[in-house]
């Protein structure tokens, strides 16, 4: 696994980046200390799957909000007074 510091990484993402996707991972150090590794994804957009909603979207009308017992502007703007 190879190291390479965060300036040395800043400067040259891109090509480090290249180096991610080809399937090696990459050990991040600063001030020759191990702070991170960079390891490409397991998973990519086309294993991802769409699920259909189960219930139509006018379904979504009938959800009830959390009724407050006060007014959530006016707490905000006495909280901002006393300090």
């Amino acid at each position: 696994m190879e190291s390479v510091s965060v300036a040395t990484l800043k400067s040259n993402l891109s090509r480090y980046l290249a180096v991610v996707k080809k399937g090696k991972e990459l050990i991040i150090t600063s001030h020759r200390h191990p702070v991170a590794r960079l390891s490409p994804l397991k998973k990519t957009a086309g294993d991802l799957k769409i699920i259909p909603a189960q219930k139509p979207v006018s379904t979504l009308k009938k959800v009830k909000g959390i009724k407050l017992s006060f007014d959530p502007v006016e707490f905000l703007l006495e909280d901002r007074r006393r300090r």
